[in-house]
């Protein structure tokens, strides 16, 4: 630290309007010479001494170029607890870090407790988030996210609306024409145009915008390589997804969440549950398992048939400190009543009510399907009751079901018959 004193003097200005003390202290974060906390707060316990203050997304930004968000979090504590107040820029930061890393979930969560303290965010955060959502399979949020963005005087960036809303011709079309006029594309549009021929089945051309991108000078991070991999897992190009894993890590890029869990996904949805299970007890780089991945692992055992390793994965949850999901529960809730096992599912009901867990749509349509096919229509009525008392709309062919199964006498009851019309 003496160094630092030494060399600046506290007050001393570049013509930018940021001290020599503060472009210094940006300058050692983002090369990655400080990888501890306590040196990051003992330079951020000095740059508060400036006048005027120093950007308060200095250290963020540099914890977030250096993988290091939860450093991020605490220094946003030092931040606050000293009185200085977080702006859209602060907040953004930790968002796209977020992003980065694969957290989409707590990324969301920090956008709102930004919301609800009264900070409008920007469009550059919008889509940044939108963009984490999209990729993670969260396209009913982004869409949320997209159709808010009006309120806040904020706009999609045109690609990322178009792909969206499945106009992807549309928005290869708007990219050329980018590239026609001279403006160069970010990664972040990119990959949205990558996403896009992913979910359409256009392999080949992502692989080729991911090349020319490379090409293009823009060096890819791991969001665009989990963005390629999941369209190829879910194509079973398996081998090719394995060359892509390949560069992506000889490159520096270790695999995060989200890529552990595109990983898994592939090899379960490609029928090869022992290497999705030697990957699963292998994670490295302090990757811990979240129940995302305990739900794509037992999702696979379930479409297995291997029903034994599915239980047995459901409750090693809670034994990682982990609470099961919606998701956790409906899938297994389908399976057991696709092998008619009744009695396991209605337990399985009672503990996810009791557990504070309520029924979603999905849920509710799952369990009235269940006990029709298993010929319990009183139980399929009372579900059906409740689902409809709490506004939830039923699917379909749970409507059709529902009629074609239950006795005319038993419609003929008044609150049943209401309920379906």
């Amino acid at each position: 630290m003496t160094c630092v004193r030494d060399f600046y003097s506290p007050g001393a200005y570049y013509n930018s309007g940021v001290t020599n003390l503060e472009r210094f202290v940006r300058d050692e974060c983002n090369a990655g010479r400080i990888k501890k906390l306590d040196d990051g707060l003992r330079y951020f316990d000095q740059l508060i001494s400036e006048r005027p203050l120093p950007s308060n997304i200095t250290f963020l930004n540099a914890a977030v170029n250096w993988r290091k968000v939860n450093h991020g979090f605490c220094l946003l504590g030092e931040i606050i607890k000293r009185g200085y107040h977080p702006n859209v820029f602060t907040f953004g930061t930790l968002i796209k870090g977020l992003c980065q890393q694969g957290k989409i979930d707590s990324a969301f969560q920090v956008f709102g407790k930004m919301t609800q303290s009264g900070i409008q965010p920007n469009a550059v955060t919008c889509n940044i988030l939108i963009h984490g959502l999209c990729t993670t399979g969260k396209v009913s949020l982004a869409l949320q996210l997209k159709n808010k963005m009006g309120k806040w005087n904020c706009r999609p960036t045109m690609i990322d609306g178009l792909c969206l809303t499945g106009r992807l011709q549309e928005a290869v079309k708007l990219f050329d024409s980018m590239v026609d006029r001279g403006l160069e594309p970010n990664e972040i549009t990119y990959t949205v145009l990558i996403d896009g021929y992913c979910k359409n089945r256009k392999l080949d051309e992502a692989m080729q915008l991911f090349s020319k991108m490379k090409q293009n000078g823009v060096k890819p991070t791991i969001v665009p390589y989990s963005t390629l991999l999941r369209g190829l897992y879910q194509d079973g190009r398996m081998k090719t997804a394995q060359r892509f894993l390949d560069e992506m890590q000889s490159f520096g890029h270790r695999p995060n969440e989200v890529t552990y869990c595109t990983m898994l996904d592939g090899l379960c949805k490609n029928g090869k549950m022992d290497e999705a299970m030697k990957l699963f007890e292998s994670m490295e780089g302090g990757i811990l398992a979240n129940v995302a991945m305990y739900n794509v692992l037992i999702h696979g055992f379930c479409r297995a048939g291997q029903m034994e390793d599915a239980r047995k994965l459901f409750h090693e949850i809670p034994k990682k400190g982990l609470v099961p999901d919606m998701v956790t529960y409906t899938t297994l809730m389908s399976s057991l009543f696709h092998n008619k096992m009744l009695l396991e599912a209605n337990n399985l009901i009672i503990e996810m009510e009791t557990k504070g867990c309520l029924p979603d749509v999905r849920a509710y349509n799952t369990i009235i399907k269940g006990f029709l096919e298993g010929k319990k229509t009183d139980k399929a009525s009372q579900f059906f009751c409740k689902m409809r008392g709490r506004k939830f709309v039923p699917s379909d062919s749970v409507v059709i079901l529902l009629i074609n199964t239950i006795s005319a006498d038993e419609l003929k009851k008044p609150l049943v018959f209401r309920q379906i019309l």
